[in-house]
């Protein structure tokens, strides 16, 4: 439970807040479980602050610093976390429902099983972050940067992640179905058995990235970069890989039937039936 003299700190003013914390750094912070529905906490200082379950709906954290902080099952559903610092912060099963993080910087932030459903996320800084089964459906994450991240059975449905950065992210298992992810960056990453059914990837940069038993039916990936990818026993039925590089590219055992291939590529490329194909 909240600290209660702690609380009324808080509450008193942000500017007495911050200072009580510096000339108090060896402190620890114990506002767990405090009611902070519309508070009006911008620039306020709450790293390594234990806010696990705290209700922080419709509250303003805008440019507040939460580096480190536990906020565990905390509710910030309709917050306002403009260009706060989460570096480092604990947010599993935290409800970021709505939320307003335009800016925020979330890296190596852990997610695990975090609803982010219909917030916005451009622009975000969320490198090597844990958002491992965290429910995304429908979140604007263009221009993102999730390099490295762990985003292992993920709920991306519908996804906006164009110009994304998700370069040797693992999004194995991961759910991408009509994802937009036009001219992102996957290079290296892991999309093993991932549903990327009917998911725009024109133009992305896939080099090197691992789409192994993956299901990419109906997906567009016209122009995009695959050299060195390997797309073993993935589904790729209906596939536009028109005007795709597709240099040392491995289809071993795929599904290509009906794929759109024209202008495409073929440089060392693996076939399904293991041929290996150039044209000059």
């Amino acid at each position: 439970m909240a600290n209660e003299e702690q609380l009324a700190k808080l509450r008193a003013g942000i500017d007495g807040w911050n200072q009580w914390r510096e000339e108090n750094g060896g402190v620890e912070i114990d506002l767990s479980r405090a009611n902070l529905s519309n508070a009006e906490l911008n620039h306020a200082n709450l790293s390594k602050a234990d806010l696990s379950r705290v209700n922080f709906i419709g509250a303003s954290l805008s440019e507040a610093d939460l580096s480190s902080a536990n906020l565990s099952r905390a509710d910030l559903s309709g917050a306002d976390v403009n260009k706060a610092d989460l570096t480092g912060a604990t947010l599993t099963g935290a409800n970021l429902l709505g939320a307003d993080l335009a800016g925020t910087v979330l890296s190596k932030a852990i997610l695990s099983g975090v609803n982010l459903n219909r917030s916005d996320l451009s622009s975000v800084n969320l490198s090597e972050c844990d958002l491992s089964k965290a429910s995304l459906i429908g979140v604007e994450m263009s221009r993102a940067n999730l390099m490295a991240a762990d985003l292992r059975g993920a709920n991306l449905k519908r996804a906006e992640l164009q110009r994304a950065k998700l370069s040797k992210a693992n999004l194995s298992d991961a759910n991408l179905e009509d994802a937009r992810l036009l001219s992102a960056d996957l290079s290296e990453a892991t999309l093993e058995e991932t549903n990327l059914h009917g998911a725009r990837l024109n133009r992305a940069n896939l080099a090197g990235a691992e789409f192994a038993n993956a299901n990419l039916k109906e997906a567009n990936l016209l122009g995009a970069n695959l050299k060195s990818a390997s797309f073993a026993n993935a589904q790729l039925s209906n596939v536009n890989l028109s005007g795709a590089d597709l240099t040392q590219t491995v289809f071993q055992d795929a599904d290509l039937e009906g794929a759109v291939l024209e202008g495409a590529t073929f440089n060392e490329t693996v076939m399904p039936d293991g041929t290996v194909r150039s044209e000059s």
